[in-house]
């Protein structure tokens, strides 16, 4: 994962990072599932020997809009956050003032939660 700082042209310090779907998806597979139908299983995936800890049964959902599909750049500065996508090619090679105008075209996330 590509991390980088900048200051936009107010003074203000920003991170900015590439986010995939891809990464953020590994965690939908639950690994206690069996793989039935699977020749090669016969118990050997399943190493646990404890009793399943998770109170409750849950999937996360991590389903992202269709324009979102092949990731983004993520601009975080103090109480603020940002989205852009498409990536822009060579985003990482880009100077303040090339960020800058990208930090200025993408949209706000709105927080939810506490």
């Amino acid at each position: 994962m590509s991390y980088r700082t900048f200051l936009d042209s107010a003074g203000k310090r920003w991170e900015v990072w590439l986010v995939t779907p891809a990464a953020a998806e590994r965690r939908r597979v639950d690994r206690r599932a069996s793989a039935a139908g699977s020749e090669s299983y016969e118990g050997a995936l399943e190493r646990r020997h404890t009793p399943e800890r998770r109170r409750g049964y849950f999937r996360r959902s991590v389903a992202v809009a269709s324009e979102y599909s092949n990731g983004w750049l993520c601009f975080e500065s103090e109480g603020e956050k940002r989205r852009l996508a498409p990536v822009p090619p060579d985003w990482e090679e880009a100077g303040p003032d090339r960020l800058s105008s990208w930090l200025q075209a993408a949209r706000r996330v709105v927080k939810c939660g506490p």
